[in-house]
C-alpha cells in the first residue's frame, strides 16, 4: 500500500469516529453521577464488550511479555485519569469550557511527539494548532456572560480540561508506538480493562444506587461512544501522525458536539459560534491535506 493510500485510510478512520467522539461531552450533562462513576461504568461496559468481541473472532487475547502488560496498565491508568478530568470540566463549568480547554491536546501533541519518537517539530503543525485554539476560543466564548470568565467554576473547568488535555495527548503517543504490531481492539479492550481496574478501590466508596435510565446511558456511552470511536481512533494512529490525528480531533470533535447539542439540548449556536467552527474545519482541512 501507497504512503497517500495508508495516509488516507487512517484520515476515514479518524473521520468515522469523530460522531461517536463528538457524543461523549454530552454524557457530562446527561448523567448525574460523579464523573468516577461515570468512568468506571464506562470502562467496565467497554471492556466487557470488547471482551466478547475478541472471543467471538477467536482473536488473541493475551501478551506473553510482561513489558506489554506494564505499558497497558501505565496506558490504561493514564486513560482513567483522562476521563475522570474531561467530566469534571464539564460537569463543574459548562460543555463549551470544558472541550475548549480539552482542546489544548493538539499543543501538547504538537510538542511532546519530537520527543517521543525524535522527529522534526514542523513549524506548519504549531501554527495549525494555534488556529485551532482560537477558532475553539470563538466558539466557546459566544455562549458565555461577559462575567464568567472570572468565575472559579470556570477556572476549575479549565485546569481540568487542561489535564485532560495532556493526559489524552500522552496516551495518544503511548498508543502510536504500540498500535503498528496489536490489534487496536485488543489495545483498547484491555486499556479500558486497566483502568477500570485501577479506579475501583475509589469508586466502590461512592454510592452505586444509580437509575434505570443512566445505566442505560452508561452502555451508550461505553459501548458505542468507546468501543466504536476510540477503536477507529486508534486504528487511524496505524496511518496517520499523532500530531494530524489531535488536530482532526480537536478540529472537528467541537463542531460534531454543537450539532448533537442543537438536535438533543436545544442549543441554537450564534454566529461567532459559527464562525469558529468555519476556521477551526478550514485549519483541519489544510493541514491534513498538506501533510497528505
Amino acid at each position: 500500500m501507497s504512503a497517500s493510500a495508508s495516509h488516507r485510510i487512517g484520515i476515514i478512520s479518524i473521520l468515522v469516529a469523530l460522531p461517536f467522539v463528538s457524543l461523549t461531552g454530552l454524557f457530562g450533562k446527561f448523567l448525574t453521577i460523579s464523573p468516577l462513576l461515570i468512568v468506571q461504568g464506562r470502562s467496565i461496559f467497554a471492556f466487557g464488550t470488547l471482551l466478547i468481541a475478541l472471543l467471538v473472532m477467536r482473536e488473541k487475547l493475551f501478551f506473553q511479555d510482561y513489558r506489554e502488560w506494564i505499558w497497558l496498565m501505565v496506558s490504561g491508568s493514564i486513560l482513567g485519569i483522562h476521563w475522570i478530568a474531561f467530566f469534571e470540566a464539564i460537569q463543574v463549568s459548562t460543555v463549551a469550557i470544558g472541550l475548549l480547554s480539552f482542546a489544548s491536546y493538539p499543543l501538547f501533541t504538537t510538542l511532546l511527539e519530537p520527543l517521543f519518537f525524535k522527529e522534526v517539530l514542523r513549524r506548519q503543525n504549531v501554527v495549525a494548532a494555534l488556529i485551532v485554539i482560537c477558532g475553539l476560543a470563538i466558539m466557546a466564548t459566544s455562549s458565555e456572560e461577559p462575567n464568567a470568565i472570572i468565575s472559579g467554576s470556570v477556572i476549575q473547568g479549565l485546569l481540568w480540561g487542561l489535564l485532560a488535555g495532556f493526559g489524552f495527548s500522552v496516551l495518544t503517543l503511548l498508543n502510536r508506538g504500540y498500535v503498528r504490531n496489536h490489534s487496536p481492539l485488543l489495545l483498547t479492550c484491555w486499556q479500558n480493562g486497566f483502568a477500570a481496574l485501577v479506579l475501583l478501590p475509589w469508586s466502590l466508596s461512592e454510592s452505586w444506587m444509580i437509575s434505570g435510565k443512566e445505566w442505560s446511558l452508561l452502555f451508550i456511552l461505553g459501548v458505542i461512544c468507546t468501543v466504536g470511536g476510540h477503536t477507529l481512533l486508534i486504528n487511524g494512529l496505524r496511518h496517520v501522525k499523532a500530531q494530524i490525528a489531535s488536530l482532526l480531533i480537536a478540529g472537528l470533535e467541537p463542531v460534531g458536539a454543537i450539532v448533537f447539542a442543537l438536535f438533543l439540548l436545544g442549543e441554537i449556536p450564534s454566529l461567532q459560534t459559527l464562525l469558529g467552527g468555519l476556521l477551526i474545519v478550514g485549519t483541519t482541512f489544510l493541514i491534513t491535506n498538506r501533510a497528505n
